[in-house]
Formats: C-alpha cells, structure tokens, sequence
C-alpha cells in the first residue's frame, strides 16, 4: 500500500511491504520512480521474516548450494529486461518474500529495498530465476501490463471523441439509451465517456456511418469489464508466496488473464487503425484534405498510417494462446501482453497525431466551446506536444513526445483521471 510517511519536503510516497496487500499500482509505482519501498517497522514482521529464515536454514545445510543454485540458473540467453521491468519484477519479490514463507531474512529484504531506493536494479534476463523466480518475472510485466491497459481504455474513449470531431460526427450514436439494451457496464461507461466530451448538437453523421466510431464502446467496455478480474488475478499472485521451497509454480490464472488482456488490448490496436483510416482517407468526404494535407504537394499523413498497419499487424501476430502449462508459459504470456500494450500505445499516438491535425484543418480558429471541458483540455496539451504538420516533416519526435505521456503519465494528462478498478 502507498503512504506518506516520514518523508522529507517534496519526498516520494512509500510503498510499504509487510504492512499489508501491495496493489499492481503499487508496483508501477515503484517502477516508474514515482514512489519508494519502505519495510513494516512492524516487530512481528521483521519476527516471522526471521522465523521463516530460521527454518530454511535448518533445511538447508550445505553452504555452498546458493552458489551453486546461481551458477545452474546462469543458461539464459534472453535480452534483459528493461530497468523499469527489473524494477517491477524485484517488486514483486519483495513482496512475496514478506510474507515470510520463503526463507528470506530481514537482511534480503532489506538489501532489495536497498536496490530499489537507489536505483541499482541488476541486469536481469528471463532466465535468471536464482534471484528472481519466474513468478515474480511475469507477476511484474503483468503489472505493468494491467496498468498501462487501464490507461489505453479512457485513452481510446477520448481519441474516439477527438476523433468524431474531426469527422463531424453525432453525440447521439453514444446515447445513453441505445447502449441500454445491452447494458455491459463496460460499453456504458466508455459510452459516456464519449458523450461527455462530445457535448451536445454535434455534427449530422448518418446513423450506419462510422462504426469505427459508433462501435468503439463496445470494443473499450470488453477490456474495461475484464480488467478486474484480471487485476484481482495478478494481485492474488502478487501477495502470494511463490516458487520453491515452498511449491512448484503453476501459473494457470496468471496466463489465463493475460492471454485474455492480451487479446482484448490487441482490439483496441485494431479499433485505432480503423478510426486511423477513417480520418486519414475518409476525411476528402467530410470537407479535409485527402490524407489531411495542409500545403501544396505534401503527402499528408500517408506514411504514418502505414507504420499503424504495420503496428497492429505486429500486435495481432501475438494474440494466439500459448500452448499448455509448460516451463515459461506464464512469462511468455506476460511478455506477449506487455508487448501487445506498447505497440497499441503507439498506434494511439499516431492517431493522435492524425486528430490534432484534422481537427486543426477543420476548426481553424478553435474547437467548438460547447465541447466537452475534458476534451478541449487534451486537445490543448496535444497541440503542446506536436505541431501542425504542414510541409513534409519528420514525425518521431512528436510520436516519441506523446509515448512519453501515454506511457510514463498513465495518460493523466490527456485524460485527468487514471481509472479505478471496481
């Protein structure tokens, strides 16, 4: 759990391990250097810590084993994670060796804290399981996963919005009373969401026009109503102990949830490129440019919808399941899905870049004040980040600019509110 204790003026929140459930926004936290890891002051933590420590060290008699228990795990050749991952996954093992059910002492944990407060993560790749058991590997990524998804639905109801202005759209195909008769609670909140921002008496689109605008609650509210549950999966593994000596893991709910994550965040990639081909090329039939050029001889925003094609591609070669309940199966899940929610951030960038753009050749002087507050917000911070582009240029920088923000800001500062998990 995150509190604020004893900290100094402008001090990082404390994630604190030991006094409680850590919580996979915990983790992402601690991840992104947004909070610090502080151990229970607890006296009967750091006494069960030291008794489950006492009965390892009655087990394990030869002093040499963890020596050798390193040099056997030292087979990998995987590419190590990245230092965001490895602060996630060390997390992660600090949590479950609090619970005091695998041997660790006072003296380990506070060497992983350690770590963490400074900074120092090691190198790790996947295959090295003599620090890190491969629960705590795909238990981290999946933290990461879970909350970077999270962000990607209000994310998604938002751009719909954007989008739908830039093609005049109609608030009316998200009313409230279309999307009761099957009544989701996941396809109604993004309904809203897009209501909200759209406001009222806007555009005249043709009701069957524009599924990939119409349809977009439906494709949000899948992962929206998932997400819990998946969450409650990856939290349950997250205060769990794990790994031997205690058992052999089996990761059968942690893949389950993030293979089916996976595919439903693969969705949204889909539903992006979709709104994409709906802004860049049906744009000529709703008074923009074609390929929303804004000078003479440019080639609009061509080029940039085919790296989108060429990113969701890439993000649904990864939804079939893994196979079976084989050694890394539940990494493999894990890293899949993590994978499937960074090239679905960036094909929400670029859509993004694809709005502003529209939005500007439609409304020069402005978006429409009877918009939603929210949105007209965003649209301002997306006009922050990337300029207009009018004769040819490079476009990375600002793909890179708005990632930072998707990624980094859990898209708050596009979306003002990160979502909370029922």
């Amino acid at each position: 759990m995150i509190m604020l204790i004893d900290l100094p003026a402008g001090g990082l929140p404390a994630v604190v391990f030991g006094a409680g459930p850590v919580t996979v926004d915990d983790i992402e936290a601690l991840a992104a250097g947004r909070a610090r890891p502080v151990l229970s002051g607890d006296p009967a933590f750091a006494a069960r810590i030291e008794a489950g420590a006492a009965r390892l060290k009655r087990l394990a008699s030869d002093g040499d084993a963890p020596h050798r228990l390193f040099s056997w795990h030292g087979a990998g050749l995987d590419t190590p994670f990245t230092p965001e991952q490895t602060r996630a996954i060390l997390s992660v093992r600090l949590a479950s060796l609090c619970r005091g059910e695998s041997g660790a002492g006072m003296d380990t944990l506070r060497h992983l804290a350690a770590l963490l407060e400074n900074d120092a993560p090691p190198a790790l790749a996947a295959a090295d399981q003599a620090l890190i058991d491969g629960g705590a590997a795909m238990t981290g990524l999946a933290c990461l996963a879970a909350v970077r998804a999270q962000s990607l639905c209000r994310l998604a109801g938002r751009v719909t919005a954007l989008a739908a202005v830039a093609l005049d759209g109609n608030a009316s195909h998200f009313d409230q009373t279309l999307f009761a008769a099957r009544p989701y609670p996941g396809t109604l909140r993004a309904a809203g969401w897009i209501r909200d921002d759209l406001g009222e008496g806007s555009g005249a689109v043709q009701p069957h026009d524009l599924a990939p605008l119409r349809c977009a609650p439906q494709a949000i509210g899948v992962l929206l109503d998932a997400l819990p549950w998946m969450v409650q999966h990856i939290e349950l593994e997250l205060n769990s102990a794990g790994g031997e000596p205690l058992f052999q893991d089996h990761p059968g709910h942690l893949t389950f949830a993030m293979e089916g994550m996976k595919n439903a965040v693969t969705k949204l990639a889909d539903l992006f490129e979709q709104q994409m081909a709906l802004v860049v090329e049906a744009c000529a039939g709703k008074g923009l440019p074609p390929g929303l050029r804004s000078a003479a001889g440019s080639h609009g925003l061509k080029a940039l919808q085919a790296r989108v094609s060429a990113w969701t591609a890439e993000a649904l070669r990864l939804t079939p399941d893994a196979v079976g309940h084989k050694a890394g199966t539940g990494m493999i899940a894990a890293r899949d899905c993590l994978r499937a929610v960074e090239l679905t951030e960036q094909v929400a960038a670029a859509l993004l870049v694809a709005v502003r753009q529209a939005c500007a050749l439609r409304h020069p002087d402005g978006l429409p004040r009877r918009l939603g507050s929210g949105l007209l917000d965003c649209m301002a911070r997306i006009a922050e980040l990337v300029p207009l582009a009018g004769a040819e240029r490079r476009l990375d920088q600002d793909l890179r600019r708005l990632l930072a923000v998707i990624r980094y800001d859990g898209a708050a500062l596009l979306c003002r509110a990160r979502i909370a998990v029922p």
